[in-house]
């Protein structure tokens, strides 16, 4: 059943989000690793509300773009592992809409778990999980990783990957290019769920929420008036979120797999770039390629704006 969220609701919805507070971390915008950090980053406070949602927020925007409506499109990471608790949280902010980006081979492994609220759940494959090691190298060669890794020989996995040609920095730059070039059907599906009113609040997310879930939240926030500048940050915003992770595979793990470790700038500038050299311009991309019309992103606008002119 659909639900209108009244005042009561809204409220409610408002309080879980600001419950979060309290589990707020200090941005990690100081460090001297060799992580991307987002712009402002002093100004973007990590409010984690779902215990088992590492990647689980609003849109990240600046203060002179676009406002957008509160509560109604959320991002974040899989969700095979929520608590009860968890879950009714979820169902509290009145999630109407669940769109998942993962292979059909993810949602069997790692299924996610039921939100109450949700009436409509879409499953839009952009392809394999880019982080699967097994999908950007031989077999044999990823088979040899994991006993390396545990043991620490972080040296010789940089080697391994150097004596069989594996690119990963590269592998994962032509990965994004892909994101532009062969799911545009998938993408315009998403923005033509947008269209919908009652499809509102209406969270999408792939398995960590930065590649794939960032390349739709990058095409969402373009589509809407935001900046490129806009969505490097809210791309990069993964980085503080996942923070105490990424700095220790940054920190400890091999410098070959780097690239395969938090949100990178050259990664998401590759996917944007590709969408240039193949239709001109944004604008052109999402007529042609997504099949929305100026009329249907007036309508997108007016769901998620608050001044949509």
């Amino acid at each position: 059943m659909r639900r209108i969220i009244g005042l009561a609701t809204a409220t409610m919805i408002g309080s879980l989000m600001t419950a979060g507070l309290a589990m707020a971390q200090s941005a990690p915008c100081e460090t001297k690793l060799p992580i991307d950090i987002p712009s402002d980053c002093d100004a973007i406070e990590i409010i984690k509300p779902i215990e088992k949602l590492e990647n689980f927020r609003s849109l990240t925007t600046s203060i002179d773009g676009p406002v957008l409506k509160p509560q109604l499109i959320f991002r974040s990471d899989q969700l095979d592992n929520l608590t009860e608790a968890d879950q009714e949280k979820l169902s509290a902010l009145g999630i109407e809409t669940i769109i998942d980006l993962r292979a059909p081979d993810e949602l069997d492994k790692h299924p996610n778990k039921h939100i109450s609220s949700v009436d409509f759940n879409i499953n839009l494959p952009i392809g394999s999980d880019p982080a699967d090691i097994a999908k950007i190298m031989p077999l044999d060669v990823a088979s040899q990783i994991r006993p390396l890794w545990f043991s620490g020989k972080f040296e010789e996995i940089d080697q391994l990957l150097k004596d069989h040609d594996v690119d990963i920095y590269h592998t994962r730059i032509d990965r994004y290019k892909d994101f532009a070039r062969k799911f545009t059907p998938q993408i315009s599906r998403f923005m033509h769920v947008l269209l919908e009113e009652q499809n509102y609040p209406l969270m999408f997310h792939c398995a960590g929420g930065k590649d794939r879930t960032g390349y739709v939240a990058a095409v969402l926030m373009l589509s809407l008036g935001f900046s490129e500048e806009d969505v490097m940050r809210d791309y990069l915003t993964t980085n503080l979120y996942t923070f105490d992770e990424l700095s220790e595979l940054v920190a400890n793990g091999p410098h070959s797999l780097r690239p395969a470790f938090g949100a990178h700038k050259e990664q998401i500038t590759a996917a944007l770039a590709a969408m240039k050299e193949d239709y001109g311009s944004f604008e052109n991309y999402r007529r042609a390629a997504l099949h929305i019309s100026d009329e249907e992103l007036a309508r997108i606008k007016k769901n998620l704006l608050v001044d949509p002119s």
